[in-house]
């Protein structure tokens, strides 16, 4: 009955790992933090540049979700790599 490999007594869920906690919530810190400065940056960026009317509002959002995108891409693969060195 000594088999190589045992079988788990039940399945891990992607949640449980705590690699996975951590870089999921290195995305989520980064979108985050990312998110308020894009918003601020293309807030004074769209005011000063003299964007018209209600240009500046899309400008603002996509300031805003381009920066929560590459802050929140940053902070999961710099999480990636620390998870991995342990």
């Amino acid at each position: 009955t000594g088999s190589a490999h045992p079988t788990p007594t039940r399945a891990m869920s992607l949640t449980e790992n705590r690699c996975v906690n951590r870089v999921l919530t290195g995305v989520a810190l980064g979108s985050t933090v990312g998110g308020a400065v894009g918003a601020c940056y293309g807030t004074y960026e769209a005011f000063s540049a003299g964007i018209p009317g209600m240009l500046k509002v899309r400008h603002v959002g996509r300031t805003t979700v381009g920066s929560a995108a590459l802050f929140g891409l940053f902070l999961g693969a710099g999480s990636l790599l620390q998870c991995g060195r342990r």
